[in-house]
């Protein structure tokens, strides 16, 4: 698989003319990513890395718990293939390479050559949203370079600060309802997080149901600067509520490039902790313009402990096909309305509209990872598919390259 991600990787970086375009890396087929935002030209000259790569919520090996096994234990059903933080950064370096082509002549006044000591590994940043131990797993996360700076909630850094790891703790900050910008100095994580990239909460309801928002600022072909967002929300998120309203009306206006969200519901102790694939759809109207629509926080786990016991998670799973047909039995209308491109990067389950001219997703499976000529032929042939978002999958070892566009 390593030798089918590097060979997929060059093709798809095989024309240094093309702007480059954000990768997301799948680590463990559920809810850990990697995700690398393509740097200015101007940095790229000076630190000689086309990429920023932030690991978010790493869980890649072993169960989590709280207190002991005994009490609260919970398990991936499928193993990572990316299993550890040597893993992600090989990724990483893979990335890199692949796209060397894309680096400017190096800016020799202002080459970043490293202060003594320092970190020089391929990973830029750990982001965690969310202190809950299935999003903020201890030992995976003390296996990575103490000297990667973290990005946290306050409640997630609270929870890492006294394992006394790593060297740099900045704050994620919440957007608050009367916001009518995400573009400010409060908003920020501050350095050395890149201007260029803003990572924000926006508060739900309750601790569970929030956003995050990762906006990627950058300057395109015709001069002009755009923002892209990545908006995640691993268990929905009422629309009316505050924050969430703010972020949708705040300047300036945001590109929604993906959504990451779920198609499974899920109840504890009575009450509904994952609206899934209604609630998730819900938000891909409300919010509008979403060109992708990527499950995450969506894989089979095991429950264990006395907790489990007590209280088992009632999961109900949706589809793609449920989720459309139960709007239509309330608004037949919505038959006409567009249909979201649904990618599960665990399952290679794939939803696109009939409109879409051309292939939308190219999927290259056990029977074809040693076929460089076909992929090859799919990534950069004659019909030369634009890639918008290029996810390699952990879990199943899928390589997915998503396509709208032929020239």
């Amino acid at each position: 698989m390593d030798k089918a991600r590097q060979e997929t990787l060059h093709a798809h970086f095989s024309s240094p003319e093309k702007q480059l375009r954000p990768v997301l890396t799948s680590l463990n087929g559920d809810n850990s990513w990697l995700m690398s935002f393509p740097r200015s030209r101007a940095e790229q000259a000076v630190v000689r890395k086309a990429f920023y790569h932030v690991v978010f919520e790493p869980w890649l090996e072993g169960p989590t718990s709280i207190i002991g096994t005994w009490f609260f234990n919970v398990s991936l059903i499928s193993s990572a293939t990316i299993p550890n933080a040597e893993a992600v950064e090989a990724v990483a370096r893979q990335i890199e390479a692949a796209a060397v082509a894309h680096l400017p002549s190096p800016d020799q006044e202002r080459l970043d050559q490293g202060e003594e000591g320092a970190y020089t590994g391929a990973i830029d940043a750990i982001i965690l949203g969310l202190h809950f131990p299935d999003h903020l797993h201890g030992p995976t996360l003390r296996s990575f370079d103490p000297r990667i700076p973290v990005i946290a909630t306050p409640e997630a850094a609270g929870y890492v600060r006294p394992w006394n790891h790593f060297k740099t703790i900045k704050l994620m900050n919440n957007l608050d309802a009367s916001a009518k910008s995400w573009q400010t100095p409060e908003i920020h994580p501050g350095e050395p997080f890149p201007p260029w990239l803003t990572a924000i909460r926006i508060p739900g309801h309750n601790d569970v149901n929030f956003c995050l928002a990762f906006v990627w600022s950058h300057v395109v072909d015709n001069g002009d600067q755009v923002h892209e967002t990545i908006l995640y929300s691993p268990h929905g998120t009422r629309l009316d509520h505050g924050p969430f309203e703010a972020f949708i009306n705040a300047e300036p206006k945001t590109e929604m490039l993906t959504l990451l969200h779920g198609l499974q519901e899920s109840h504890t102790r009575g009450t509904q902790t994952n609206t899934g694939a209604k609630g998730g759809l819900e938000l891909y109207r409300k919010v509008g313009g979403i060109k992708y629509w990527i499950l995450t926080h969506h894989s089979d786990m095991t429950f264990g402990g006395l907790y489990f016991y007590l209280f088992p998670p009632q999961n109900t799973e949706r589809t793609t096909d449920w989720m459309l047909e139960d709007e239509q039995k309330t608004d037949p209308s919505a038959a006409e309305l567009e249909k979201p491109n649904v990618v599960d990067s665990g399952t290679e389950e794939v939803h696109t509209p009939q409109s879409l001219s051309g292939p939308v997703l190219a999927l290259f499976h056990d029977e074809h990872r040693d076929n460089m000529d076909l992929q090859r032929e799919i990534v950069r042939g004659t019909k030369h598919y634009e890639s918008d978002v290029l996810i390699a999958d952990g879990a199943t070892g899928a390589i997915f390259i998503i396509a709208t566009s032929n020239s």
